[in-house]
Parts: C-alpha cells; sequence; structure tokens
C-alpha cells in the first residue's frame, strides 16, 4: 500500500508525520524479522505487542506467525487463545501494483479481532475484517474469510462450520 495512503489513513500526511511514521515502520519491520528468530514464546509475544497488535492475557503464539505489516494495531487477540505456525492474519488488502483490477478489488483496511480461548491451527489465512468468536476453532490450512461463530469448528478453503462445539463445552462445564 502507498505510504501516501497508509498516512491519510493514519490522519498523518505532514512532514513530521511522514518521519514519525517511517521510524514506527522501520522499528515495526525490525521487530517482525527478529520475532522469527526468536524461540522463547513470552518474547515473540511481547516484541508483536511492540509493534502494536492487541494481545489479551496467556496468549500462545506459534512461530513464524506473519501478521500485517501495515495495520498491525488493527489486530486483537482475546485471552488465552493460541496462535499455530505459519498462520497469516491481515487487516488490509491491496493490489500494489497499477492495474485495472483495483477497479474489481478496491482496498479493503478492516479490523479482524480473535475473540478468548480461540484456537488456531497451523498453516491457517485470516482475511481482513473477520471476527472469531470466542472459543472457536479453526483447523489447520483453512482460509477465513467470514465472521466465525464462537464456539464452533471451521475448517476448509474457504472455511465453513463443520461442527457445533456448544454441546461438547456445556458437558464439560456441568462436570
Amino acid at each position: 500500500m502507498p505510504s501516501k495512503e497508509v498516512l491519510q489513513y493514519y490522519g498523518m500526511d505532514h512532514f513530521f508525520g511522514r518521519i514519525w511514521y517511517a521510524i514506527r515502520f522501520l522499528w515495526r519491520f525490525f521487530l517482525d524479522k527478529l520475532i522469527f528468530l526468536t524461540p522463547v514464546k513470552p518474547w515473540r509475544t511481547a516484541m508483536h505487542r511492540w509493534r502494536g497488535i492487541r494481545i489479551g492475557k496467556g496468549v500462545y503464539i506459534g512461530h513464524e506467525v506473519l501478521f500485517d505489516r501495515v495495520f498491525p494495531d488493527l489486530i486483537t487477540i482475546g485471552d488465552h487463545s493460541a496462535i499455530g505456525d505459519r498462520t497469516i492474519i491481515t487487516a488490509h488488502a491491496n493490489i500494489p501494483s497499477d492495474t485495472a483490477l483495483k477497479k474489481i478489488y478496491p482496498r479493503k483496511v478492516m479490523p479482524t479481532n480473535i475473540g478468548r480461548g480461540v484456537w488456531i491451527m497451523p498453516g491457517v489465512t485470516i482475511c481482513p475484517g473477520v471476527t472469531i468468536g470466542d472459543e472457536a476453532v479453526v483447523a489447520t490450512g483453512a482460509v477465513v474469510t467470514k465472521n466465525v461463530p464462537p464456539r464452533t469448528l471451521v475448517a476448509g478453503v474457504p472455511a465453513k462450520v463443520v461442527k457445533d462445539l456448544n454441546p461438547l463445552l456445556s458437558d464439560e462445564q456441568a462436570q
């Protein structure tokens, strides 16, 4: 996404705004690369927070998870969720080249929210603007293009509900 458009989105389209954004972008880029080399889970989580991602308590973030590099502050992860290795979580979609396809697929910048107690298995892709409900499970390799209801298991490309977890979780709470 062109930096001018990002600066306009944040209301920083002025001289000092450009300087501040450049510093912030370089800092976030540096952290992103460092995180890939960090074997210690709490350090990865802390560095993702420093990048601007809103992360709750007790969250597990696996290795090589890619969060949106331009708009990490539009991603929220609820308490006690787990994000599997090599997952991609985005908050924007944009065709960077000058092409007629931009008319068909305009830029999207939308918050992406992951609820409390969610389990995202490895290799999942989560598209911009998606909300994953509390205690939902996203199966390995799924591509999530629409909101996921709480307490459901979704799988596939695109992800679809394959199981209602309410009866199983209700039984567990009764015990």
